[in-house]
């Protein structure tokens, strides 16, 4: 067994941070050094070893191999008359880029990705085709970066086209709540596109211009954005027929997410982008159909509304949103316009449902999913004669539905083949309340038939941040451990978006305290319930979930036998100096602000560790080349759980080279992250 590795250097280090004395005894590690790296690589060597020994690792390896290998198709994207997604072989690491010319021919070979690199450090991210199928533009990552480039290329021909926009500046880029998109003009000339202004600063900066093909990118047309502030981020989209052109413009910087929205009619330029949306306090999203803007928006409607604006009223000067949809009594979730219709997904007790509306907002029918599940996708072009919805489920993977515009009723089109015994298994929904009296909802997936004597293993799963709702979703990754007779639990904390805007308010800035409230309750109700016990209870959070995580871990060590944080926010003082943390702010508040700072230090996992602490097990897992959660993170708050904890148990550190925020996409790469994960969970819940 290799030696157990030396704990950090800690050093005096004692800020002076809005007002008040902030202690931050690993700061050196913000900094790359040899020294840095010599210790990660050896808490990372002795963590491999210590997994790598486990008799159940080779096993669950193997199990994963069955069942992450297995052929994948991702979302399906309609252009013209040609459908593009993208799809894994068995046996293939990374997925590559395909289209079919009709829903049934054979599908096409775009691009390849594993033959972009030797090391499959080159991975394909987003796609964008024309309106007519003929020109798609995609981004391409290295070894897991956020900032991509973008490149062009003729389906017809299947050439690659000189158009490179490089990463350095940051091209396409979103924050946390908005997708951003390429808006081709009709004739396929060019592109509308977002990049930063400022290298080096490229998570803000951001404006919006035209990219001509053939053009350098350098001589690309500022077309928006120049007024715009350091943390405004601008999304185009144009009308099918290109004569309008929208930029909604959010900004997550300050205490609530702001958001515009502004109009220009490209037949009269001179008259310059007029505003439809003045800074209100609330998100929107909108699209285009025939003479219309819609626009979805939770202002003042905290589980959203679609309202609708004649653009001719708009260029007029003289419009006002006229209600389509209004507020139900659950929240809106996606939508799109088809044909005559208008198609809405509500979230009903964390479960998709899809409504069928006509243009004025006139139910027409309800469409009956599949059962309890959550929808990934609905595409379509705006005069289609069909849509397609992408549907998942715990127990169900993703499958694709083709829906007749005609008859308003889908057939199965695509399914994705996992082998594992659906049947075994059952999901059940349950509501427990937390410290406040606050009912929350958990689904559990386990056996059928299982006892509750108190001696099952079980894993608690959450998130509780940035209005994202955790809804049911198929996760290969977790079957050996339901196989082996272990419970999965995935907690609907607050700060989610499960019930609306008011939900995730209730779990961000002075709120946020009830996000951890609610993971303890979850554990505590497991435990009382007969499902589990705490030698046999774990916790396992990524991103703001590895926040939640270490938090719990840090006010409840005996609640939980181990935990997994990855890519984990852990340092609340100093989360907005790095990459594109001031983005965070409206959810977690400012470390600036004295206030702000106070409610942070509360329950920021770094600073209330104590110096003694009978900790669980942990099991750090920290994305080398992650640029939106630095690594920085993650290697402070696991050298801070070594110098404090006075239990046997391992504290271990993962390190995933080359790879971003969300780990490497490789397959063989993710088999063996999951096998760690696992691994430690069966060791230290004794499943092993």
């Amino acid at each position: 067994m290799k030696r157990k590795p030396a704990e950090a250097r800690r050093d005096d280090c004692r800020v002076q941070l809005a007002g008040r004395e902030v202690s931050d005894p690993y700061r050196w590690m913000e900094e790359d050094s040899q020294a840095l790296r010599t210790w990660v690589d050896e808490q990372h060597q002795y963590t491999t070893v210590q997994l790598s020994s486990l008799h159940a690792r080779e096993r669950i390896r193997g199990r994963l191999e069955e069942l992450m290998r297995a052929p994948t198709v991702g979302t399906i994207t309609k252009a013209g008359d040609r459908y593009f997604f993208r799809q894994r072989l068995k046996d293939q690491e990374l997925a590559g880029l395909y289209y079919r010319e009709t829903p049934n021919t054979e599908p096409r070979l775009l691009l390849d990705p594993n033959e972009l690199s030797s090391d499959g450090t080159i991975t394909l991210a987003d796609t964008h085709p024309s309106r007519d199928g003929s020109l798609i533009a995609y981004r391409l990552s290295g070894s897991g970066s956020s900032r991509m480039s973008l490149h062009v290329m003729d389906v017809d021909k299947k050439e690659v086209l000189p158009d490179v926009i490089p990463g350095e500046v940051n091209p396409v880029a979103h924050a946390w709540h908005t997708r951003n998109r390429v808006a081709w003009v009709p004739d396929n000339s060019g592109f509308y596109y977002t990049r930063a202004t400022v290298v080096g600063d490229t998570r803000f900066h951001h404006k919006l211009y035209f990219h001509r093909l053939g053009d350098d990118w350098r001589d690309d047309i500022l077309v928006f954005g120049e007024s715009l502030k350091r943390e405004q981020t601008p999304y185009p989209q144009l009308s099918s027929d290109g004569r309008y052109l929208i930029v909604v413009v959010q900004d997550l910087s300050s205490a609530a997410p702001c958001s515009e929205l502004y109009l220009l009619d490209r037949e009269n330029p001179q008259r310059d982008f007029l505003p439809v949306v003045r800074g209100i306090d609330a998100f929107i999203t909108a699209a285009f159909h025939r003479d219309s803007l819609y626009i979805q928006t939770n202002h003042q409607a905290p589980l959203g509304k679609l309202t609708a604006i004649k653009l001719a009223d708009i260029t007029a000067g003289k419009f006002a949103a006229t209600t389509v949809i209004a507020e139900g009594s659950y929240p809106l979730g996606d939508w799109t316009t088809v044909g005559n219709y208008i198609f809405v997904e509500t979230l009903e007790d964390v479960s998709s449902r899809l409504r069928v509306y006509d243009l004025a907002g006139k139910f027409v029918k309800q469409i009956e999913l599949p059962g309890i599940g959550s929808i990934k996708a609905l595409t379509a072009e705006p005069d289609s004669d069909d849509l397609l919805i992408s549907f998942s489920s715990f127990l169900k993977p993703r499958t694709e539905y083709r829906l007749n515009l005609e008859t308003l009723e889908y057939t199965a089109h695509q399914q994705q083949e996992v082998s594992f015994d659906s049947e075994a298994f059952e999901l059940e929904q349950v509501w427990f309340e937390s410290s406040d009296k606050t009912r929350i909802p958990m689904f559990l997936i386990h056996k059928k038939g299982i006892e509750r004597d108190g001696k099952n293993a079980a894993v608690v799963h959450g998130y509780g941040g940035f209005g994202v709702s955790l809804l049911p979703s198929f996760a290969a990754h977790v079957i050996p451990f339901l196989e082996s007779g272990g419970i999965y639990a995935i907690v609907n904390a607050r700060g989610g978006g499960e019930f609306g805007e008011e939900w995730h308010r209730a779990g961000m800035r002075e709120n946020k305290q009830n996000v951890f409230d609610d993971f303890i309750a979850a554990g505590e109700w497991l435990i009382a319930q007969g499902y589990s016990q705490a030698s046999r209870l774990g916790c396992f959070g990524w991103s703001n979930g590895g926040l939640s995580v270490n938090v719990i871990a840090v006010q409840r060590p005996d609640l939980w036998k181990a935990v997994v944080a990855g890519a984990a926010v852990t340092d609340m003082a100093r989360f907005h100096l790095a990459h594109g943390g001031q983005h965070w702010v409206a959810d977690y508040g400012s470390p600036e602000d004295s206030e702000d700072l106070d409610l942070l230090m509360r329950y920021s996992p770094y600073h209330t560790l104590p110096q003694k602490i009978e900790a669980p097990a942990i099991l750090t897992v920290v994305p080398e080349n992650d640029d939106r959660v630095a690594p920085w993170h993650g290697y402070k708050m696991h050298a801070a759980w070594l110098a404090a904890n006075v239990s046997e148990n391992p504290i271990l550190l993962r390190l995933e080279k080359q790879a971003g925020h969300r780990g490497s996409r490789r397959a063989s790469r993710t088999i063996d992250r999951y096998a760690d994960i696992w691994a430690f969970f069966f060791w230290q819940l004794s499943l092993d």
